[in-house]
């Protein structure tokens, strides 16, 4: 059995896999084998289904230089024609404008430098239309509300193909966009069928809960927060890093409606250290790190938690932890990835956010609020 046909067998014992961070790792290995013997079909193949398999169970930040990767080999080939007409440019597209939401680092200029290239294979390719607009609507809904506008009605006014996103999907990424420009009449109406039941998936309604949790615990409506987090508790899984922004915003409520719960989820995670490429997930969960720290404070001075040498910044031997140092470590990360953020897109969003979060902790009822409708 050639090499060739070795790889080929072993991905397809992948597929019996459960997803896991096991088949990501055997996937990775194989696309290291398949660069060794050069075969350009198995290396952009294997880039394809690994990251696929990032993008279901995984840090999805860690898509972007796979997606890179694949697009240099796609541009080696004469023409832009697969082999067998198999290929995975409308999915590398979309999975790769999907994380440059979650990538502060990649720089706004590099950012619509990468959205030019992929429009152009897609444009070759003939599909995927809807689903580019769609992930640029969201794309541009921290950046430029008239560009975020602008795509959203070429998504709307652009036929569903073979590569469109499930229409539960797609009617979350409409309501957070209304929802981040603040249009609650209209982000409301679109939220319907995913608050009522009517559309889901894996994601929704989840990634529409947090939007209406995260508002809450803004408003200190505790009433309203809690049963969202009931539900995102219930529908995430603790292990898996693509739901760690969810259970930022679980343990921000927790730490006020159950401080003992959100006190384990903390020291399970610091326990589990892993710090993610995807800033927006992780921007989540230190947020609601810090909330938990800070709550915690009023109550006690320190935490015991038996954390892996070296994997986390401030690591001691003895796993003794001064909850009010943390509070600051947690406060300062999320502060400078949120500054990260402003800083890329040219607006104040990340860091409002975050002020938000601050100040509706110290927020106690019978006070005048601090936050004011518009």
């Amino acid at each position: 059995m050639t090499e060739k046909e070795q790889i080929i067998k072993e991905y397809k014992q992948t597929l019996y896999m459960p997803h896991s961070r096991a088949r990501n790792e055997v996937l990775y290995s194989l696309i290291g084998r398949a660069d060794i013997i050069k075969d350009h079909y198995l290396q952009k193949y294997l880039r394809w289904m690994y990251a696929d398999e990032l993008m279901r169970c995984g840090d999805q930040g860690k898509v972007f230089p796979v997606v890179a990767e694949y697009i240099s080999l796609r541009k080696e080939e004469e023409e832009w024609c697969p082999p067998g007409g198999v290929d995975g440019i409308e999915y590398m597209a979309e999975y790769c404008l999907e994380v440059l939401c979650y990538l502060p680092q990649i720089s706004l200029a590099q950012a619509e430098d990468i959205i030019k290239v992929l429009e152009e294979m897609l444009l070759f390719n003939r599909y995927g239309r809807r689903l580019y607009y769609q992930r640029l609507f969201r794309f541009y809904s921290a950046v430029d509300t008239y560009k975020a506008l602008e795509y959203y009605y070429l998504f709307k006014n652009t036929k569903r193909d073979i590569v469109s996103d499930c229409r539960a999907c797609e009617q979350a990424d409409m309501a957070r966009l209304f929802f981040r420009m603040g249009d609650m009449a209209m982000a409301d109406r679109l939220a319907c069928p995913v608050l009522d039941g009517t559309l889901k998936c894996h994601d929704v309604p989840r990634n529409v809960w947090i939007l209406y949790l995260q508002r809450a615990l803004d408003y200190k409506d505790l009433a309203k927060a809690a049963p969202l987090a009931e539900s995102l508790y219930r529908a995430s899984e603790i292990n898996d890093p693509t739901d760690l922004g969810y259970f930022g915003g679980i343990m921000r409520c927790f730490a006020y409606t159950e401080p003992g719960r959100a006190k384990m989820l903390l020291k399970k995670f610091l326990e589990n250290w892993e710090v993610l490429w995807d800033k927006e997930k992780w921007f989540s969960f230190l947020s609601g790190s810090w909330t938990v720290c800070h709550e915690c404070a009023k109550q006690d001075s320190i935490i015991h938690v038996k954390m892996l040498k070296n994997k986390v910044p401030f690591w001691n031997k003895d796993g003794v932890y001064n909850i009010r140092e943390l509070e600051g470590w947690f406060y300062n990360e999320a502060f400078k990835i949120a500054e990260s953020f402003d800083k890329r897109n040219g607006t104040s969003f990340y860091t409002e956010e975050f002020e938000r979060t601050v100040y509706s902790a110290s927020y106690k009822e019978g006070q005048r609020f601090w936050l004011v409708e518009i």
